[in-house]
């Protein structure tokens, strides 16, 4: 018996509440995304849900509008001044990717150009660079590589976050023995005055502080259409090369750090992030139901090879060249670029572990977490949020 509209949705949000779910008591030790992607594989490949679901819910109808949403809101979040900031930081984000890139390059011949292209961007980024490699490679009639780029989505976080928690942990003993033995030394010694030297100049009042009232919901989600629809005429004008998710992205980022509109407008005034960012992963799912068993195989020998070849170039590139120096510590630069497979908020999640495993004063905590929170937090961001979406863009012409 053929599912009903409502059936579908219940058997499609009941996958992403168990996630959720199991996310929550795991404290993110298991990813839920791994969990919802691999729920959705085994239930697809065992012909308990139909692999038209999405259409039978009614997602697969607005789906496509969660990305533009989503990517006008990073847009939004984007906060130049910081990143100017902490460009040591950006700088080795950069370098993490193209030492990813790099990897994914070089074992084409043991996987293939679709592969490869189809899971560099992936590997950079979060769920835009996925459903941009994704409904590329589907258009193209790549099914197995848009399910590769599916999978590596799922489980990236895990390979990720273990050489992240273990790197930031050096660096967090380092910092914590440093603060003590200074304090050994000089029993006046005051991290907190060591940070004062850093004041900030006059706040200045933007636009849209001035106007707060009017940024209820409905504004808010009008204002982001209509940078949307901006955003569709250029990205056709530009033929696909500087496309319309690209430039959803600059007119957030204009928007945001004009004073126009405040950080994370459909997060924090609309409230509807969360919602936009279920249509996204909505868009791709499909591609998992277009798995059979005989491509596991093929799937579960181009994820390790790939994932072997972006750790091995990440730590000849920070271990084996002065690339390191960027930030001054191996570790943290390590830490740093394997930020660009966990994105947040695992980042700050794994940050907070860190700080809390090491520190024993809320001085020790505090200096910590601005030296490891700040980097990997500011990393993610500028890899998952920011360049990972151009990456994909690009990459996407060359399938």
């Amino acid at each position: 018996m053929e599912m009903t509209t409502y059936q579908a949705v219940f058997a499609v949000l009941l996958i992403f509440f168990v996630g959720d779910f199991v996310g929550a008591i795991t404290k993110a030790k298991i990813s839920s995304m791994f969990v919802i992607m691999m729920g959705f594989l085994v239930l697809f490949l065992t012909g308990i849900y139909p692999a038209n679901i999405m259409e039978v819910s009614g997602f697969a109808g607005v789906a496509a509008l969660g990305q533009y949403f989503l990517l006008f809101n990073m847009g939004t979040s984007v906060d130049i001044a910081t990143l100017k900031k902490e460009w040591r930081t950006v700088l080795c984000a950069v370098v993490g990717m193209a030492a990813a890139i790099l990897g994914c390059a070089v074992v084409i011949p043991l996987v293939g150009k679709d592969f490869a292209l189809a899971a560099a961007p992936v590997v950079n980024g979060g769920i835009v660079a996925t459903t941009t490699m994704v409904k590329a490679c589907e258009d193209l009639g790549l099914d197995t590589a848009a399910a590769l780029a599916t999978f590596i989505y799922a489980v990236q976080k895990f390979v990720g976050t273990l050489p992240a928690s273990n790197c930031g942990l050096g660096v967090a003993n380092a910092l914590v023995a440093d603060l003590r033995a200074k304090h050994a030394a000089d029993p006046n010694y005051s991290w907190y005055a060591e940070q004062a030297a850093s004041v900030g100049g006059e706040k200045k009042t933007y636009f849209w502080e001035k106007y707060k009232k009017y940024y209820t919901t409905f504004i808010c989600l009008a204002i982001a259409a209509a940078f949307m629809w901006l955003a569709q005429i250029l990205g056709n004008l530009c033929q696909g090369w500087v496309n319309m998710s690209i430039w959803c992205m600059v007119f957030g980022i204009i928007a945001r750090n004009t004073g126009l509109v405040p950080s994370n407008l459909l997060r924090d005034f609309a409230k509807a992030n969360g919602f936009f960012s279920f249509l996204s992963l909505c868009t791709i799912i499909p591609s998992l139901a277009k798995v059979d068993l005989s491509m596991l195989p093929t799937i579960g020998f181009a994820t390790a090879v790939i994932f072997v070849a972006v750790l091995v170039f990440t730590f000849i590139v920070f271990y084996l060249t002065p690339a390191w120096k960027i930030v001054g510590s191996k570790n943290l630069s390590i830490g740093i670029a394997m930020c660009q497979m966990i994105g947040y908020p695992g980042t700050e999640l794994i940050a907070t572990e860190i700080t809390n495993a090491v520190a024993q004063t809320p001085e020790e905590r505090d200096a910590v977490s601005a030296k490891i929170q700040t980097a990997y937090v500011i990393s993610g961001f500028t890899s998952v949020t920011i360049l990972s979406v151009f990456i994909a863009s690009f990459l996407a012409k060359m399938l």
